[in-house]
């Protein structure tokens, strides 16, 4: 979730109760709280590969937010009229959990116990910027102050319709894993299986089974019960250009965010060309690779993020499957 996201989050948080205690200040502390650990995309100033190597890394950990909890509330206890201790530390806690909350609803995930451990843990249920949510929030905020003397009763209501929206994603989660194992082929039968959320429609989902280095990817609709595409991807045999093609800042950084790579190389005009691919963004659209060119001599000569636009899914007609053929 974004900047924005996280400061209506925390504006609603007051708003619940806490606002007519501590006024202004207890607003700009759950604010401040719930947009905290983001201040990482700071990184961003130095471009994308920058933004994707340190966003979501220590500022959302435990430990992060430890740091964080300990900073910003004494922060507020020596430089605000706030003048009760436990009331801020509960308050910024407050913020700071519904902050990583929301993030670990996301694919990508939250590293919890980095430095010690890389290891990402989320539960999958909603896309980066889920129109539901945002749409949610900015209502709630807009009602809220049009509204003060219901204030209270519109942002609880608000989260309460939170909650029941999470839960409508749960079903839907559980039903698109139904959908998906009648497309299952049985090399895949004892395989992992992830079920992600798709961009922007609750209802469209991503499947994904990894056995090894081999994925099967399943698009389902769990409201017209349809299953939109099933497509198999395998990396290509391995060649020592794919360790050289690992040296490149670019590649690095993506594979530590990538959840299910895979790489195809080809030869051109005398130098190996080596893309590196998610399963998941292939199909999304935007940032879904890398490519890097190597020399004979193994030395990267070239590398570029590989950009496209959303492909619009759709469930596939006996002339499309005719049409590939052709081409």
């Amino acid at each position: 979730m974004d900047l924005i996201t996280h400061g209506l989050m925390g504006s609603m948080m007051a708003g619940a109760g806490l606002q007519e205690k501590f006024g202004i200040a207890g607003l700009a502390t759950m604010v401040i709280s719930n947009i905290a650990p983001d201040l990482d995309i700071v990184a961003g100033l130095k471009g994308p590969k920058t933004f994707y190597k340190y966003h979501r890394e220590i500022t959302h950990s435990l430990l992060g937010a430890g740091v964080l909890w300990v900073l910003i509330t004494l922060g507020v206890y020596f430089f605000t009229p706030l003048d009760s201790f436990w009331a801020i530390l509960a308050m910024v806690g407050a913020g700071l959990a519904g902050h990583l909350l929301i993030d670990s609803l996301t694919p990508w995930g939250l590293p919890l116990f980095y430095p010690f451990s890389s290891k990402k843990y989320g539960l999958d249920l909603i896309w980066f910027f889920d129109p539901v949510i945002i749409s949610l929030f900015v209502g709630g905020v807009y009602l809220g102050l049009h509204y003060p003397v219901n204030q209270q009763l519109i942002y609880v209501g608000s989260f309460a319709f939170l909650l029941l929206y999470l839960f409508l994603r749960v079903v839907q989660k559980r039903k698109a894993c139904r959908m998906a194992e009648r497309e299952v082929t049985p090399r895949f039968r004892s395989a992992e299986t992830y079920v992600l959320p798709s961009a922007v429609n609750p209802f469209m989902w991503d499947v994904i089974y990894k056995a090894r280095s081999q994925y099967l990817y399943v698009s389902v609709d769990t409201l017209r019960k349809e299953v939109i595409m099933t497509r198999e991807f395998t990396s290509s045999h391995y060649h020592r250009c794919i360790k050289h093609s690992c040296r490149s800042d670019l590649v690095d950084v993506f594979l530590k965010r990538a959840r299910f790579p895979f790489y195809n190389m080809t030869r051109e005009n005398g130098c190996y060309v080596v893309e590196w691919c998610d399963v998941q963004l292939l199909n999304l659209g935007g940032v879904h690779g890398i490519t890097v060119v190597i020399d004979e001599s193994g030395q990267i000569s070239a590398e570029k993020l590989m950009i496209k636009k959303p492909v619009r899914r759709r469930k596939k007609k006996i002339e499309d499957y005719l049409q590939e053929e052709v081409s």
